[in-house]
């Protein structure tokens, strides 16, 4: 792979901490089976909509994805006790004004079916989707009927919960496509970061294809990785929201994660550097609901290709959830300028990555880092370690390298030895 002196320049440019947080980041996508296994299922809840004899047969006019899966954001599930889930919209041929409730019975019907057949067992109604429960994911499909004369794909989704009749019933309008769309056009890949975060997630991928060769067959490869800062800096920011959630308020209600994504879309690229990024990300999350909280209300946002479709309806719901967050978010952005701006050593930044993103990605990442340079040292490259005992030091995986002190250098290679495209 060529690079720009440009590039070469910026990647020079980023410091172990930015290193460290791209690598938790690569460690937080879903691995190419994940990814291959999302896209079966995808295919297969399409297909089965349309089976001769569902209530769906023909009337299923388009199958597309959402959320995460739509804008490059999905992450990974950060225990054997959680899942990661995939998003999906089932445009159907109804009328706009059917019934909520029949509507999303009638999907949950076409999934579920009778007992004995596939999906019975696995298919979980909710308020506005059916669920599909895998081993190790899980499928929402949100039933759409389309609306005309409005942004393309605006959409009336419905809302019933008949296990609550006191609960209204209602069709809302939404626009998940024009959403995915404008974050897109929002958050366009930096071309340095993006070739940089390209060869560090292929090259971790090949580590894990090459370590199950013997198990399992290799799955199709995946297009290049080509994302901006912004969208690594959202997917770590869900990364910590996810772990923080699990351990410390399983009771309450996440902040959604399409909330996230409006705002970062709306700050996105602003900053150098990926560390930069990520806190001042966070700085925006904690400035708008900051604000809130000073004017005694609960904040507000909305799709911006469809202003009926509300982000906050159901988060934070009341202050106190607004104001749990906010502490968080003060405690999260601590931690991160404490990893740029305090001399921590890489023992110091690993013990606080783990607690942020788990112990799984923060220690991989921190022990390819050391690898990566005492094989640099070795081979007389320029490497960031400090100057007193270094091969003492990252031979006992412990150098205390501040987060700021020198830049990170990259050799790349040439065309010839430079990352596999996918």
């Amino acid at each position: 792979m060529n690079y720009s002196s440009p590039t070469l320049r910026q990647i020079a440019a980023y410091s172990p901490l930015d290193v460290l947080l791209a690598d938790v980041a690569v460690r937080v996508q879903l691995t190419p089976t994940d990814y291959q296994n999302a896209v079966a299922h995808y295919q297969a809840i399409s297909d089965w909509l349309d089976r001769s004899g569902s209530p769906l047969e023909g009337k299923v006019l388009e199958f597309y994805p959402q959320g995460g899966f739509s804008i490059g954001a999905t992450v990974a599930r950060h225990s054997t006790t959680s899942d990661f889930d995939i998003d999906v919209i089932a445009q159907i041929d109804w009328s706009p004004y059917i019934d909520p409730e029949e509507a999303l019975a009638t999907l949950h019907d076409a999934i579920a079916s009778v007992k004995g057949t596939r999906y019975h067992d696995k298919t979980e109604r909710k308020t506005r989707c059916s669920t599909i429960n895998y081993a190790d994911m899980h499928l929402d499909v949100t039933p759409v009927v389309r609306t005309w004369g409005r942004n393309e794909k605006t959409s009336y989704i419905f809302h019933s919960k008949p296990s609550d009749l006191s609960e209204p019933k209602k069709t809302l309008l939404a626009n998940p496509f024009g959403f995915a769309e404008w974050f897109k056009e929002m958050t366009p890949p930096d071309t340095a970061f993006g070739e940089f975060f390209e060869r560090r997630s292929l090259d971790y991928n090949r580590i894990l294809l090459d370590a199950k060769a013997e198990t399992a067959p290799v799955p199709d490869q995946m297009p290049a990785y080509r994302k901006s800062r912004a969208v690594i800096a959202l997917q770590l920011i869900k990364r910590w929201r996810n772990i923080l959630y699990d351990r410390s308020w399983p009771n309450l209600r996440l902040p959604p994660s399409v909330l996230l994504a409006h705002y970062v879309a709306l700050n996105a690229n602003r900053t150098n550097t990926l560390a930069d990024e990520l806190i001042h990300q966070v700085d925006v999350l904690r400035s708008i609901i900051a604000g809130a909280e000073a004017q005694n209300r609960l904040i507000y946002a909305h799709n911006e290709r469809c202003r009926e479709d509300i982000f906050t309806d159901r988060w934070p719901g009341d202050r106190l959830n607004q104001r749990i967050f906010l502490k968080e978010l003060d405690g999260f952005a601590a931690d991160l300028r404490l990893m740029r701006d305090g001399g921590l050593s890489l023992a110091e930044m690993l013990k606080v990555m783990e607690r942020l993103f788990g112990e799984k990605p923060a220690r991989d990442a921190y022990e390819g880092f050391i690898r990566q340079q005492r094989g640099d040292l070795f081979a007389g490259k320029n490497v960031h370690i400090p100057k007193v005992g270094a091969i003492a030091a990252l031979g006992s995986l412990a150098a205390p390298a501040s987060a700021r002190s020198t830049p990170y250098h990259t050799d790349f290679g040439d065309p010839e030895t430079g990352p596999v495209r996918r």
